[in-house]
């Protein structure tokens, strides 16, 4: 199917790890989404990861309700997630939820 959330990563720098979403995060795809960001996360060394929504031609309420939980995990074990690119439909659903503010600019650092 044309339709799946599909997508790519690579490493450029040490402990950023880029990713790019294709296709359609939605409730049906939202867990899976959340289980594949969390093993991106999981090796101690990356400390970012970067998302690129430019190809994700659709994005609903559960799907970012997975994107804000994989980022607060994250920012539990001292890790960031942000978004550096989206367009289109996925823009306004993080915009209109105010999404944007939490995920286009990283957590401060947690307290020790």
């Amino acid at each position: 199917m044309d339709d799946l959330l599909r997508f790519d990563y690579h490493d450029v720098r040490p402990g950023t790890r880029y990713v790019s979403l294709t296709g359609e995060a939605d409730l049906t795809t939202a867990d899976q989404l959340q289980q594949d960001l969390g093993r991106l996360l999981a090796p101690q060394w990356v400390t970012h990861l970067r998302l690129n929504l430019t190809a994700l031609r659709f994005l609903d309420c559960a799907a970012l309700s997975a994107l804000l939980q994989v980022r607060e995990k994250a920012h539990e074990h001292g890790q960031q997630v942000t978004i550096t690119a989206v367009r289109g439909g996925p823009a306004r659903v993080i915009a209109l939820s105010g999404g944007a503010r939490l995920l286009h600019r990283p957590l401060a650092t947690p307290a020790v």
